[in-house]
């Protein structure tokens, strides 16, 4: 099994939100 970790800067608003948001629908981990 693979896991997908992702790196955003600026996840609490904006792009880094909307961002952050889309890869945790798809299942990819993020901080």
């Amino acid at each position: 099994m693979t896991q997908r970790i992702a790196l955003v800067t600026g996840g609490s608003r904006g792009l880094g939100k909307n961002a952050a948001l889309k890869l945790a629908s798809r299942g990819i981990g993020s901080f």
